[in-house]
């Protein structure tokens, strides 16, 4: 069953564990980020606000903005969430995305995806996962970035903390890239993107992909007519014995788009990229767009408490949201601030 109330001994106990014995996203690498203030956790842990507030929180933790509605905080996961609930932080989140460590094995010098075992990698992504599931608004949704190290074990945890039946989609990210020929392994050449909702209540915003005349009308493999206008039309239908119920204009379909699937073709950022700010793990702009345009609408907040370069936070700023960004290694802080210092 979903875990749908989580009182505050609960959470500050939460903030408390995010302090991780292992070897793991939690190192701290690069050079110190343009911090603008320190805040300290009941436990003494501290997390560095490094842009934010808003006039309606307290004035001692109101820091220049990047724009209007960006947060930008320094600390672990579990920090940055006991900070939302210790300061009574006034939005909840139409959208939480994460991309934690993936199981991986591998240090990445930015940071490092190594465990002790299986077992502590998936308690410590139990400990997020709880933790932002009160911070998901009522509509909104969470998104789990993952792939094969571990996707099916997070599956099953967050059914546990989300529901099994708020669980909607699995989305596929597939990119392109260099391919071996398959002796162990065929080439995996794709991502996993899980996706609970809130509640039941919870709407997607309909996204539509790009296509032109020919390929819809070798889709329909129908004759086109055309009206006294001259617009170009087909038959619709609605079951059988009513192939000819309605007119399909091809011009409204054709600007509208065609409607998304779960599988998507987004290009990895190349090496000449201009977006490519040499964080290991970097993740295209155009992929947390569609996220983004997915579940949320203009004005609503997004959070990624493990932003990485920031990318979650220039799609938000792109799209007209509102986010709230952190992370514990210094690199991505300075990554972060570079990349949205161009918005100013």
């Amino acid at each position: 069953m979903p875990r749908r109330d989580m009182d505050n001994v609960k959470m500050k106990k939460q903030a408390k564990l995010g302090h991780d014995k292992t070897e793991s996203h939690q190192r701290n690498a690069g050079a110190e980020p343009r911090q603008e203030g320190t805040l300290v956790g009941k436990d003494g842990a501290g997390i560095g606000l490094v842009v934010g507030h808003e006039q309606s929180l307290p004035s001692e933790i109101a820091f220049p903005l990047v724009t209007p509605k960006l947060h930008v905080a320094r600390g672990n996961v579990l920090d940055q969430i006991h900070w939302l609930h210790d300061h009574q932080f006034p939005h909840k989140f139409r959208l939480i995305y994460c991309d934690p460590p993936f199981y991986s094995k591998r240090d990445y010098g930015a940071f490092s995806d190594q465990w002790s075992s299986l077992e502590t990698y998936l308690e410590e992504m139990r400990r997020w996962i709880e933790a932002f599931y009160p911070w998901v608004d009522d509509h909104g949704f969470f998104v789990l970035h993952c792939d094969y190290h571990a996707s099916h074990y997070l599956k099953v945890m967050a059914d546990r903390i989300f529901g099994y039946d708020n669980f909607r989609n699995e989305w596929i990210w597939h990119y392109s890239g260099r391919r071996q020929p398959a002796s162990l392994r065929v080439n995996s050449k794709h991502d996993v993107l899980l996706v609970w909702a809130k509640s039941s209540e919870a709407r997607f915003t309909p996204v539509f992909e790009a296509w032109d005349r020919d390929r819809y009308i070798t889709m329909k493999r129908q004759k086109v007519h055309r009206d006294e206008d001259g617009r170009e039309w087909i038959w619709g239908h609605q079951g059988k014995g009513k192939s000819h119920a309605y007119r399909i204009y091809l011009d409204e379909h054709i600007e509208r788009g065609r409607a998304i699937d779960t599988v998507w073709d987004i290009p990895i950022i190349n090496t000449s990229a201009k977006e490519r700010v040499g964080y290991p793990t970097q993740k295209p702009v155009a992929l947390l767009n569609r996220v983004i345009e997915l579940t949320t609408q203009p004005g609503d907040w997004v959070a990624d408490f493990a932003a990485g370069s920031g990318t979650t936070g220039v799609a938000a700023g792109e799209l007209g949201r509102a986010c709230w960004l952190g992370d514990v290694n210094g690199e991505a802080i300075e990554s972060m601030l570079q990349r949205l210092s161009v918005s100013e």
